[in-house]
């Protein structure tokens, strides 16, 4: 997988990488294909991972979806760009261990959507987030409102995605979006961290209750809403 790698760490964390940093990790048509496969891979590992952390190579998470697809003579149809990035979200959704995104940079679009597809966000102080969307000509896509709105609430979902404003990581903290924010130079730490503090607990326990709770969550507002 040239775009997308995949690293373990001991018997109990992987950590996919997103790794297009010419780009800040922009999500092409192969991207998407190479992070679904990346998630089916550490699924497959089933009770022998507790954390999945999803990164970015590089100065930036992701900026969301390569804007060279939305050319008319891209060669990728739009069905299919839709079809991919959902499939990446339910292969998220399915991995067993706790998923955490690191965030640092950039995290726009479609980044915002695959950062809402982890269980637990960390960002870099001076992480910014936007959703251009609108301005673009395009809607959110793979059942992305959904997501934001059981994220961020609906209100300040509703707004971001509009007005298309940017928003710091201080914001998203506020809105609940976010576990934690830290500076930039203790954001690999932070994670270290978090990580050793998850992989301590007992797997079973780990994934039953981070089970219980997207059941919950998705019966308040199902992640497949739209497209």
């Amino acid at each position: 997988m040239d775009e997308v790698s995949i690293s373990y760490c001991g018997d109990f964390q992987a950590t996919i990488t997103i790794e297009r940093p010419d780009t800040l990790n922009s999500l092409a048509a192969s991207t998407l294909t190479e992070l679904a496969r990346a998630a089916a891979e550490v699924s497959a590992r089933g009770d022998s991972l507790k954390v999945v952390l999803l990164r970015g190579r590089g100065r930036a998470f992701s900026s969301g979806l390569d804007l060279s697809m939305l050319e008319p003579d891209c060669g990728v149809p739009v069905r299919a760009i839709v079809r991919g990035g959902q499939t990446v979200m339910d292969a998220f959704d399915a991995i067993p261990a706790v998923t955490v995104a690191v965030l640092r940079g950039a995290v726009v679009g479609g980044g915002v959507v695959l950062a809402s597809a982890c269980d637990l966000r960390i960002a870099a102080e001076d992480t910014y987030f936007a959703l251009p969307e609108v301005d673009l000509g395009v809607p959110i896509r793979w059942g992305g409102a959904a997501r934001l709105v059981r994220e961020l609430g609906p209100s300040l979902a509703r707004e971001l995605a509009l007005t298309c404003r940017p928003f710091t990581a201080q914001e998203a903290k506020a809105a609940g979006f976010l576990t934690r924010v830290v500076p930039e130079g203790e954001l690999d730490d932070a994670v270290r961290e978090l990580a050793e503090t998850l992989c301590d607990k007992p797997v079973r326990p780990l994934q039953a209750v981070k089970r219980s709770i997207a059941e919950a969550v998705e019966v308040m507002t199902p992640s497949r809403t739209g497209s």
